[in-house]
């Protein structure tokens, strides 16, 4: 099995043997390449999009299960409230690790220690400031 590490053109290909996740970490760098072997990854993540929700939330869990990915990361945006869980590994199923909705932290320990509160992850921009004598 091969992991796409970076070609958004290649995100149209849909095969059996290669997975193109949103977010993958992996144990060493890829060093350029296009794919690396899927033992390289770590966590892999999916960023849950309106038209791909079951294959996001249910479908490439199970496939990143399957052939034994220790982490599986799930990030929502939907209705403007950010929410991120975390999954492990554990007996060929993911469990939950941690999950925070936006306006608490995700806090994560493993595979590595991340903390953000999800509402950051909205594009927001922020309000501009009037300087004096300009209005």
């Amino acid at each position: 099995m091969e992991l796409v590490a970076a070609l958004a053109a290649a995100r149209a290909v849909e095969l059996d043997d290669l997975f193109i996740p949103d977010i993958a970490v992996l144990r060493n760098s890829g060093g350029g390449r296009t794919t690396v072997p899927i033992a390289e990854a770590v966590l892999l993540g999916e960023i849950v999009s309106p038209g791909n929700r079951r294959k996001d939330v249910i479908d490439r869990p199970r496939e990143y299960g399957a052939v034994g990915v220790p982490f599986f990361l799930r990030v929502d945006l939907r209705n403007r409230v950010p929410t991120m869980a975390l999954f492990e590994l554990v007996d060929g199923e993911y469990r939950p690790l941690a999950a925070a909705a936006a306006g608490s932290t995700f806090a994560m320990r493993e595979p590595f220690e991340f903390a953000i509160d999800p509402a950051e992850l909205l594009d927001e921009e922020a309000p501009t400031e009037q300087v004096d004598g300009e209005g």
